[in-house]
Protein backbone atom coordinates (compact mmCIF):
# COMPACT_ATOMS: atom_id res chain seq x y z
CA UNK A 1 0.00 0.00 0.00
CA UNK A 2 1.77 3.58 -0.97
CA UNK A 3 1.47 5.96 1.60
CA UNK A 4 -0.65 7.91 -0.96
CA UNK A 5 -3.26 5.04 0.10
CA UNK A 6 -2.57 5.36 3.85
CA UNK A 7 -3.21 9.10 3.75
CA UNK A 8 -6.72 8.86 3.53
CA UNK A 9 -6.93 7.20 7.01
CA UNK A 10 -3.62 8.49 8.78
CA UNK A 11 -1.70 11.54 8.78
CA UNK A 12 1.59 9.64 7.15
CA UNK A 13 3.74 12.07 9.05
CA UNK A 14 2.56 11.51 12.52
CA UNK A 15 2.84 8.04 12.05
CA UNK A 16 6.33 7.76 10.42
CA UNK A 17 7.45 9.65 13.54
CA UNK A 18 5.37 7.50 16.25
CA UNK A 19 7.59 4.52 14.47
CA UNK A 20 10.90 6.38 14.55
CA UNK A 21 10.55 7.13 18.36
CA UNK A 22 8.71 3.85 19.48
CA UNK A 23 11.20 1.76 17.25
CA UNK A 24 11.16 -2.30 18.40
CA UNK A 25 8.07 -1.16 20.32
CA UNK A 26 5.84 -0.01 17.37
CA UNK A 27 4.51 -3.28 16.51
CA UNK A 28 3.37 -3.91 20.59
CA UNK A 29 1.14 -0.56 20.50
CA UNK A 30 0.01 -1.63 16.93
CA UNK A 31 -1.19 -4.96 18.32
CA UNK A 32 -2.48 -3.43 21.89
CA UNK A 33 -4.30 -0.80 19.40
CA UNK A 34 -6.11 -3.69 17.43
CA UNK A 35 -6.98 -5.73 20.70
CA UNK A 36 -8.67 -2.94 22.59
CA UNK A 37 -10.07 -1.80 19.12
CA UNK A 38 -11.92 -4.78 17.68
CA UNK A 39 -14.56 -4.99 20.53
CA UNK A 40 -15.34 -1.17 20.66
CA UNK A 41 -17.42 -1.45 17.38
CA UNK A 42 -19.87 -4.39 18.86
CA UNK A 43 -19.83 -2.27 21.60
CA UNK A 44 -21.23 0.77 20.41
CA UNK A 45 -23.92 -1.46 18.72
CA UNK A 46 -25.02 -2.41 22.16
CA UNK A 47 -24.84 0.57 23.57
CA UNK A 48 -27.10 1.69 20.60
CA UNK A 49 -29.82 -0.98 20.90
CA UNK A 50 -29.68 -0.20 24.43
CA UNK A 51 -30.36 3.33 23.91
CA UNK A 52 -27.34 4.09 26.06
CA UNK A 53 -26.01 7.25 25.98
CA UNK A 54 -23.27 7.27 28.44
CA UNK A 55 -21.87 4.46 27.18
CA UNK A 56 -21.79 5.40 23.68
CA UNK A 57 -20.59 8.65 24.92
CA UNK A 58 -17.71 6.66 26.98
CA UNK A 59 -16.49 4.34 23.91
CA UNK A 60 -16.12 6.76 21.15
CA UNK A 61 -14.25 8.92 23.53
CA UNK A 62 -11.74 6.40 24.10
CA UNK A 63 -11.94 5.37 20.28
CA UNK A 64 -11.01 8.43 19.70
CA UNK A 65 -7.57 9.04 21.88
CA UNK A 66 -6.80 5.58 20.71
CA UNK A 67 -7.18 6.45 17.26
CA UNK A 68 -5.70 10.11 17.98
CA UNK A 69 -2.66 8.67 19.00
CA UNK A 70 -1.58 6.62 16.23
CA UNK A 71 -2.83 8.84 14.07
CA UNK A 72 -5.76 7.53 12.15
CA UNK A 73 -7.14 10.68 12.42
CA UNK A 74 -10.35 10.24 10.15
CA UNK A 75 -11.39 7.46 12.78
CA UNK A 76 -10.73 9.58 15.69
CA UNK A 77 -13.16 12.58 13.76
CA UNK A 78 -16.00 9.68 12.94
CA UNK A 79 -15.44 8.96 16.80
CA UNK A 80 -15.55 12.83 17.96
CA UNK A 81 -18.66 13.21 15.68
CA UNK A 82 -20.52 10.04 17.35
CA UNK A 83 -19.23 11.50 20.97
CA UNK A 84 -20.63 14.70 20.62
CA UNK A 85 -24.31 13.68 18.70
CA UNK A 86 -24.45 11.43 21.45
CA UNK A 87 -23.45 14.33 24.26
CA UNK A 88 -26.43 15.90 23.43
CA UNK A 89 -28.70 13.00 24.11
CA UNK A 90 -29.43 12.29 20.30
CA UNK A 91 -29.22 9.39 17.95
CA UNK A 92 -29.67 11.50 15.07
CA UNK A 93 -27.56 9.65 12.42
CA UNK A 94 -26.00 7.36 15.05
CA UNK A 95 -26.48 4.12 13.15
CA UNK A 96 -24.55 5.65 10.26
CA UNK A 97 -22.30 6.72 12.08
CA UNK A 98 -21.27 3.88 13.58
CA UNK A 99 -21.20 1.85 10.30
CA UNK A 100 -18.78 4.74 8.87
CA UNK A 101 -16.64 4.07 11.94
CA UNK A 102 -16.71 0.39 11.54
CA UNK A 103 -15.62 0.79 7.81
CA UNK A 104 -12.99 3.06 8.58
CA UNK A 105 -11.47 1.25 11.58
CA UNK A 106 -11.03 -1.80 9.42
CA UNK A 107 -9.53 0.45 6.43
CA UNK A 108 -7.01 1.44 9.96
CA UNK A 109 -6.97 -2.10 11.12
CA UNK A 110 -5.38 -3.56 7.54
CA UNK A 111 -3.08 -0.74 7.11
CA UNK A 112 -1.43 -1.49 10.23
CA UNK A 113 -1.33 -4.73 10.29
CA UNK A 114 0.54 -4.58 6.66
CA UNK A 115 3.19 -2.54 8.76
Amino acid sequence: MTDFDKASHFDIEALKMLEEIMEDDFPKLIEVFIVDSDPRVKQLGQALENNDYNELREISHSFKGASGNISALPLADLCFQLEEIVRKESLDGVPELIVSIDNEYKNVRSILLSL
